[in-house]
């Protein structure tokens, strides 16, 4: 969680309840009320910020480039050794992507290649003994397949029901269960989606639910 603080400069020519309720999202300690952060603005004091590297550094870049576009004057500061230092916001850290994430989905690649890999000995069998394909164009058939998502899961299910005779919930489970990881990022991307858009009644519904 970083620290940043911001001070509004010159309210001539902008909207303040639109500013304070575009900040009110990442104020954690304090008052968040919008009133208290018109105040603050209104006479340009510092208005503390708290910023998750993982969860809304994205949001709060694209808070300060709206402000660029509306031509909104303010100045921002880190703290450092217990005072504020203004800085430039290329200065702080504006890593988009959370580590956790991209380690992630570097395990659910490599973990769908290496699905992909063993899927291709049960793709063969099916293209050579159910189609009798020559060894070639069953082994170049089998790679291209097993590569395909959910194709390739489907036709390395059926060769090892039919053929090999697995039982049916032990294939299912071999051959599907490296979509769940997948899945789960999905569901992230558009919960991270929707909380970029709907910050602010996010942070509202979270404050309350736990006071």
């Amino acid at each position: 969680m970083q620290k940043i603080g911001i001070k509004i400069i010159d309210l001539s020519e902008a909207t303040p309840k639109n500013i304070a309720q575009a900040l009110q999202s990442f104020i954690i300690e304090g008052d968040y009320s919008i009133p208290s952060i018109i105040h603050q603005m209104q006479n340009e004091k510092i208005i503390e910020l708290d910023v998750s590297k993982e969860e809304n550094m994205p949001e709060f870049i694209s808070t300060m480039e709206e402000f660029d576009e509306e031509e909104i004057g303010y100045e921002l500061y880190a703290f450092v050794e217990e005072k504020w230092e203004e800085r430039e916001l290329e200065s702080f850290d504006l890593n988009r992507t959370p580590e956790w994430q991209l380690m992630s989905i570097g395990l659910v690649v490599v973990g769908y290649f290496v699905m992909a890999f063993f899927e291709i000995f049960a793709i063969y069998d099916w293209y050579t003994i159910k189609y009798e394909w020559g060894s070639i164009i069953s082994a170049v058939g089998a790679v291209v397949t097993a590569v395909i998502p959910v194709v390739g899961s489907l036709f390395a299910y059926w060769s090892a029901t039919e053929l090999w005779q697995w039982n049916s919930y032990f294939a299912l489970f071999l051959y599907f269960w490296y979509y769940l990881p997948i899945v789960l990022l999905l569901l992230y991307s558009i919960f991270w989606i929707i909380k970029l858009f709907y910050g602010d009644r996010w942070y509202r519904f979270r404050h309350s639910e736990f006071n």
